[in-house]
């Protein structure tokens, strides 16, 4: 299956092998900036500039649950945590926001880096079994926070502009970057790129 969010405010589940369209749910009341899929593809979430989060199933096409925090800046990207448990919602608030969907709440604001204006988006990962937040910004650098204590661990400086998104790998310390540079960086335990 694939999801994608689209300008006209849907999020459309795809079949790739049938190479056919399974369902189009209207979201959201602006274009969809969003989607992740939990690991074992039961759930979707999607975001919009409308300031809201929406977690779908998968098999139903209904929305589950709607997350819209208090300030309800335009959401631009989301990740499910490896986990399932959580999602992480980057807004034009410059916050990335840890959700507990299951409770409805926001748990965790994770804050330092700058996003105002561009659709940045960023990981979960684990180094020395502990979670980390990861994070593009518009200060040119890419921000790195313990997941429980909210702390700043790192920032990578590197990229010449701004730091549209990172990912990272699921079993070795690397992380990789783009930006609006035209580069795409490779980063290994150490800091280096």
């Amino acid at each position: 299956m694939l999801a994608s969010g689209s300008y006209d405010e849907a999020l459309f589940l795809w079949d790739v092998r049938a190479a056919r369209l399974m369902r189009s749910l209207p979201a959201h009341s602006d274009p969809v900036g969003g989607v992740d899929f939990v690991r074992d593809g039961t759930l979707v979430v999607s975001c919009a500039g409308d300031g809201l989060i929406r977690i779908w199933d998968t098999a139903t096409g209904q929305c589950l649950r709607t997350l819209v925090h208090e300030d309800n800046a335009p959401v631009v990207s989301v990740r499910f945590s490896p986990n399932g448990k959580y999602v992480l919602a980057w807004t034009l608030d410059s916050c990335v926001r840890l959700w507990s969907y299951v409770d409805g709440r926001c748990v965790k604001t994770y804050q330092g880096h700058r996003n105002e204006k561009f659709s940045i988006g960023g990981a979960f990962g684990q180094h020395n079994g502990e979670a980390f937040a990861v994070s593009g910004s518009e200060d040119d650098q890419i921000h790195i926070w313990d997941v429980r204590s909210k702390e700043i661990l790192q920032k990578l400086a590197g990229h010449e502009g701004i730091v549209l998104g990172v990912d990272t790998h699921p079993t070795e310390n690397v992380l990789v970057s783009c930006g609006l540079d035209c580069t795409v960086r490779v980063w290994r335990d150490g800091g280096g790129s």
